[in-house]
């Protein structure tokens, strides 16, 4: 029993010290936060025309200072049934999940790219002969 409660009490311990390292996200304005709200307006009137015009769906979230000033979904979650056009499609909401699919592999590639030339371990201009041998097919590319 004595055994049980310290586990308890260290995992209890161990939640609270996680949790503390992240901050919570509150509600405010885009005004608060000082942000131009005719040149929200005029972003959201321009999202609103690609999505017219036949962008899919776009999800916006910004966040200054830990608050979240600004929110907003257009366009459609779900236009298709199959191949099949829906004759009401899904309206996207802020809480729609996207699935990235192939794309998560592009995003990691682009972070570590930008992070190893960041430290000075990767050159823009160099070869990928240089950090990969086997991609050198002749001559001039090593």
């Amino acid at each position: 029993m004595k055994r049980t409660m310290l586990y308890l009490s260290l995992l209890a311990v161990s939640c609270s010290v996680s949790a503390a390292k992240y901050p919570v996200l509150t509600e405010s304005s885009p005004e608060k936060a000082g942000f131009n709200v005719e040149r929200l307006n005029q972003m959201d009137r321009w999202i609103s025309q690609q999505v017219d015009v036949g962008y899919p769906s776009v999800n916006l979230l910004i966040i200054k200072d830990n608050q979240i000033v600004y929110r907003k979904a257009w366009g459609a979650a779900k236009k298709y049934d199959g191949s099949v056009l829906m004759e009401q499609p899904v309206k996207a909401t802020t809480g729609t999940l996207y699935d990235l699919a192939s794309n998560t592999k592009m995003y990691a590639t682009n972070f570590a790219l930008q992070k190893l030339m960041s430290e000075g371990k990767l050159h823009p201009d160099d070869r990928i002969a240089k950090y990969i041998p086997g991609f050198a097919d002749s001559p001039n590319d090593t």
